[in-house]
């Protein structure tokens, strides 16, 4: 029996110790499941969303269908323990998964409409119970709360640093409520405290490192001034693991030294030298100030920025292999590199609508609309008046559609979460010549899991058959005539 005893602790010992090592899982789903009490059929909103994150910090978004007794469930996939979040009828909450466990909800549809904290129109059961409801007791009481500092992301005329500091004074007042939270409902759940307070410092440190680059370029900041701007944010912490906002500040911050490389003077003779390929250079000062699983993730971002920006990263894939040790990240590796060159996967719209498991009533304008063009070939842009990139870009659709002109091509416009009247003012402000269509919050749901799109604007080619071709990059005026060249192309195949 001792023997028993012994071999069962050393087990256990040396799962954790796995755990530890690799806090990252290929295959274990995440699985929600609850009821949404006093739930009405008839009501216009069916849906819950829920958006997982990748290592990268970015989100993807999938739609369940809520049953007709308020019953839900669903199961995702995320790779790293932490947070997810839902979003039920505007109602956006973070709630904490963790890999191959249930977590447990119940959601009290008349508090949703009327509270605004939602401290008690979610409540989570089961064993992941204690720390889903502290963060929603946080948030509340968060909400709440008479901040007196706030930062300006639109003020330009502020220098980087005095940026910085605004934002840490934010940040260092939210840390001091977060203590005071803790020490008045005598929390004693480390792994939520170390949460919240990821999720407040890296939200400060993407803040701080958006700012030297947006809408404006400064061409002199250094790698010693951009880390000075973060240096009351950690960078190597393996207690953020189970924080999105964590992924998220990493990815950002191998953005900002690739932006950095490419803008600063100071670098053109190191550029020179290495026939103007910056991944060598950016790799050389990621090491400068990152260690351990920080390092591996920013080589892992910066493999999978060159990657995606069409460029190849087999040259260094050597010394990606040499950082990069975590399993996980190493398999993400070959898993990019095999459909690298691989073509777009191309389906057909009415049929995987028709494929859905949703009801029929909910997807039959959806149906009909996709099926009227078929015949012809279609150029479909997801928008809203509330998304700044989407509205920058609707003025260069006239000059899109004129170069194109005797092309067989409709261009399809399906506003989301905007009134019909500002979808036809829109319309008539820039001249469009297209279909606008206002999407239901359904519809809306239904063409997220369709199309497999999660950010705005986005755009998709279809072909006379039906079937969607490519998704298309955004439009400026200066890239007008490439993208109708592209187009054309594409329509010939």
């Amino acid at each position: 029996m001792k023997r028993i005893i012994l071999f069962m602790m050393a087990f256990i010992a040396f799962q954790s110790a796995i755990a530890q090592i690799n806090p990252f899982n290929a295959k274990d789903s995440v699985q929600i499941s609850g009821k949404v009490v006093g739930y009405d059929s008839s009501q216009t909103d069916h849906f819950l969303s829920f958006s997982t994150y990748d290592l990268f910090g970015r989100s993807t978004s999938k739609a369940i269908q809520i049953e007709d007794n308020g019953d839900f469930l669903i199961k995702l996939y995320q790779s790293f323990e932490g947070d997810i979040q839902l979003n039920y009828k505007g109602a956006y909450i973070n709630v904490y998964t963790k890999p191959n466990n249930i977590l447990q909800l119940e959601i009290y549809d008349s508090k949703v409409k009327q509270e605004i904290h939602y401290e008690n129109a979610f409540v989570a059961k089961g064993e992941l119970a204690s720390i889903n409801n502290l963060i929603l007791k946080f948030q509340t009481a968060y909400d709440k709360y008479p901040f007196k500092s706030e930062f300006d992301m639109g003020d330009k005329k502020q220098t980087d640093s005095a940026f910085a500091a605004s934002v840490v004074i934010k940040l260092n007042e939210q840390l001091a409520f977060l203590s005071a939270f803790v020490e008045d409902n005598q929390v004693a759940d480390q792994k939520f405290i170390n949460w919240q307070r990821s999720r407040f410092q890296y939200e400060a440190g993407q803040s701080i490192l958006f700012f030297p680059f947006a809408g404006k370029y400064n061409k002199e900041i250094t790698q010693k001034q951009l880390l000075q701007l973060i240096n009351s944010i950690p960078i190597n912490n393996d207690n953020a693991l189970n924080c999105s906002s964590y992924y998220a500040f990493l990815s950002s911050l191998t953005g900002a030294q690739q932006i950095m490389i490419n803008i600063n003077p100071m670098y053109d003779a190191i550029k020179a030298m290495n026939g103007k390929n910056t991944m060598g250079i950016c790799l050389d000062e990621i090491d400068k100030f990152a260690t351990g699983i920080a390092r591996e993730l920013q080589y892992f971002g910066s493999f999978l920025r060159r990657a995606g920006s069409g460029s190849d990263p087999m040259p260094y894939l050597a010394r990606f292999n040499e950082v990069i040790d975590n399993p996980f990240l190493k398999q993400q590796i070959r898993t990019v590199q095999a459909p690298m060159h691989k073509a777009f996967n191309e389906f057909d719209i009415v049929a995987r609508l028709k494929a859905l498991k949703v009801k029929p009533v909910l997807k039959e304008r959806l149906i009909n609309i996709f099926s009227q063009y078929k015949g012809m070939s279609l150029y479909i842009d997801f928008w809203g008046d509330w998304c700044g990139p989407c509205m920058s870009e609707l003025p260069t659709y006239p000059k899109l559609i004129a170069a194109l002109a005797g092309k067989q091509i409709k261009f399809l416009f399906l506003s989301t979460f905007t009134t019909v009247e500002s979808m036809l003012a829109v319309k008539k402000k820039f001249k469009i010549d297209g279909d606008f269509i206002n999407l239901s919050k359904d519809e809306v749901n239904i063409v997220n899991n369709v199309f497999e799109f999660h950010s705005y604007p986005s755009h998709f080619l279809v072909n006379d058959k039906g079937a969607v071709v490519s998704r298309m990059s955004k439009t400026t005026l200066s890239t007008v005539n490439e993208k109708a060249e592209e187009i054309a192309t594409l329509l010939k195949k």
